[in-house]
C-alpha cells in the first residue's frame, strides 16, 4: 500500500515538497491534491508515466491533461491556439477548468517527450491542459524539471485503488473545494465546446469567455467613468439587452485610471450631465489600471495618446490590444477644471467615437 502523508498536520511542508519531487524526478507517480480531490501525476519526459497512469485511469469518474503550475507555461507546450484560448486560461486558471486546444498533434516542446507522453490527453481537437489553483501540488509542480501528466479524481483518494509499485506516495488535504471534476472545454476558434460538465457552470464560462473593454484616462473620475456608461448604455440598447444582462451577453464594460486612487466618485459635472440623458453615474468608484485589470481585458481604449504609451511602455506585450479611443488617434483633453461646457464637448466627442467602436467590434442582434 502507498505511504500516506496528511499536510494539514504539517506545519512546514517543505521537506514533503521535497519528496515529492524526488519521486517524480525517480520515474515514480505520485497523488498529489486537487481543489476536486486529488490527482496522480507522472513526469511528461518518463516514458513510462503515460501508461502507469492509464491503468490509474479506471475504476471511478477522472478526466486526463497535462499538468503545469502556471498559465504561462502552457504557450511552451501548445503553440497554434486560439485567441479563445489564451483568453480563458487568463482567468479561469489556475481553477477547476481543463482546457483543450491547439492542433491534432504535438506542439512546442511537446515534441521532445516519448511518443506516449505527447498522445497523452491529445484528441484530434487539440491536447487538454490544467493548472491546478492547490498551493503544495503548485509547489511541486513548480520544482520539477518539466510539466506532469495527470489523472484527475474526485472525492478522497482510496489507497486500496493506488496500491502499485509505482506509486509510493498519497499527500492528503482536507481543502477540497468542489464536489465534482474541474469542467473539460474544448475552445477552438471562437467557440467554447463543454466536452464534460464539472465544477463551472455554462453560465460563468460564458461570462469568462466574454470581450472585457477596459477605457482609461488618468484619474478613472471623468473621461474614462463617462466612456464607460455612455458605452454600457450604447450597447445594451444595441444588443437589445437590460445593461445588467450584458455580462450574460459576453460584455463586461469597465474603467480605470493610470493615476487613480480607489474609491473615488465621478466629478459632480460629469453625474450631473449623464444623469440629464438616463446614464447613472453616481455609483461609480475609481480604481487604479492594476496589472491584472489590464492583462485580463480584451480591448483596451485610452482617451489619449500619453495613456497608450503609458501602458504601453510598462506593458509592450499587451500592444495588439491598446488603442487610443479616437478612431482618427486623437487625444480627447480633459475638462476637469474647465467649466460644463468643457465637458459638453467632452461627453459628445466620448459618444461619437463609442458610436464608431460599436459598429466596428458589435453586431445588432436580430429580433
Amino acid at each position: 500500500m502507498p505511504r500516506e502523508i496528511f499536510l494539514d498536520q504539517l506545519t512546514d511542508t517543505w521537506e514533503a515538497v521535497q519528496m515529492a519531487v524526488e519521486r517524480l524526478e525517480a520515474g515514480e507517480t505520485v497523488c498529489l491534491p486537487d481543489e476536486s480531490g486529488w490527482m496522480v501525476v507522472g513526469l511528461a519526459i518518463q516514458e513510462q508515466t503515460s501508461l502507469r497512469l492509464a491503468q490509474l485511469s479506471h475504476g471511478s469518474p477522472s478526466t486526463s491533461a497535462v499538468i503545469v503550475p502556471h498559465p504561462a507555461v502552457v504557450n511552451d507546450y501548445v503553440t497554434d491556439t486560439s485567441r479563445l484560448f489564451s483568453k480563458l486560461a487568463s482567468r479561469c486558471w489556475p481553477g477547476p477548468v481543463i482546457l483543450r486546444g491547439g492542433a491534432g498533434q504535438s506542439e512546442g516542446l511537446a515534441r521532445q517527450w516519448p511518443t506516449a507522453s505527447q498522445e497523452w490527453a491529445q484528441t484530434p481537437a487539440g491536447k487538454a491542459f490544467y493548472c491546478p489553483s492547490d498551493a503544495f501540488t503548485k509547489q511541486v509542480l513548480s520544482a520539477v524539471s518539466s510539466p506532469a501528466l495527470g489523472v484527475v479524481g474526485q472525492g478522497a483518494p482510496d489507497p486500496a485503488r493506488f496500491d502499485a509499485p509505482h506509486l509510493e506516495l498519497i499527500f492528503r488535504s482536507s481543502r477540497t473545494r468542489f464536489s465534482d471534476l474541474p469542467t473539460v472545454v474544448s475552445a477552438q476558434g471562437e467557440m467554447v465546446e463543454v466536452e464534460s460538465p464539472g465544477a463551472v457552470s455554462d453560465l460563468l464560462l460564458s461570462r469568462l469567455a466574454g470581450d472585457v473593454f477596459l477605457f482609461i484616462c488618468t484619474g478613472n473620475t471623468c473621461r474614462s467613468p463617462m466612456a464607460e456608461a455612455i458605452f454600457r448604455h450604447l450597447l445594451a440598447e444595441r444588443i437589445d439587452c437590460h445593461e445588467d444582462e450584458l455580462i450574460d451577453r459576453g460584455y463586461i464594460v469597465l474603467s480605470a485610471g493610470l493615476s487613480a486612487i480607489k474609491g473615488a466618485p465621478a466629478s459632480p459635472e460629469a453625474v450631473k450631465l449623464l444623469r440629464k440623458e438616463g446614464v447613472d453615474l453616481s455609483e461609480h468608484n475609481s480604481q487604479p489600471a492594476s496589472e491584472e485589470l489590464l492583462f485580463r481585458s480584451d480591448r483596451i481604449l485610452t482617451m489619449t495618446r500619453g495613456h497608450r504609451d503609458a501602458v504601453l511602455s510598462a506593458y509592450p506585450e499587451l500592444g495588439d490590444k491598446v488603442r487610443l479611443l479616437s478612431p482618427e488617434n486623437k487625444d480627447v483633453p480633459d475638462p476637469i477644471g474647465a467649466g460644463m461646457d468643457e465637458y459638453i464637448r467632452c461627453k459628445d466627442t466620448i459618444t461619437r467615437h463609442l458610436q464608431h467602436l460599436l459598429e466596428r467590434v458589435v453586431r445588432p442582434e436580430k429580433r
